[in-house]
């Protein structure tokens, strides 16, 4: 029997979420990052991941982050998501020149 794109999708279907075989609580990794399952976050993944550092941010200051707001971890320890270790930038710029400055800094204390 040949399987049309609907019974890929209905079997893909069946096995998303807590009915996948690598299933792991709603967790999952990407590199150093913590990646938390929230399919109803308006930038999820499309597997429906959220970096749990921006999840931290967007409870502790009570609204959604813009695309191109950063969370940056002071401690550079990316799976680090307590809030006294985040520090919320307004863009790439903003993270750029702060990391800049931090290697400027180092650089002059050797």
């Amino acid at each position: 029997m040949k399987r049309t794109p609907e019974m890929y999708k209905k079997i893909s279907d069946a096995q998303k979420g807590e009915k996948g075989h690598n299933w792991n609580g709603g967790i999952s990794y990407s590199g150093e990052y913590v990646k938390v399952n929230n399919p109803s976050h308006p930038f999820s993944d499309k597997r429906g991941y959220v970096r749990q550092h921006r999840l931290v941010m967007e409870k502790h200051i009570g609204r959604f982050l813009s695309s191109k707001e950063l969370v940056h971890h002071i401690n550079r320890k990316k799976h680090d998501n307590r809030i006294e270790n985040l520090l919320l930038l307004p863009n790439k710029a903003a993270h750029t020149a702060l990391h800049n400055k931090l290697r400027n800094a180092k650089s002059n204390h050797h």
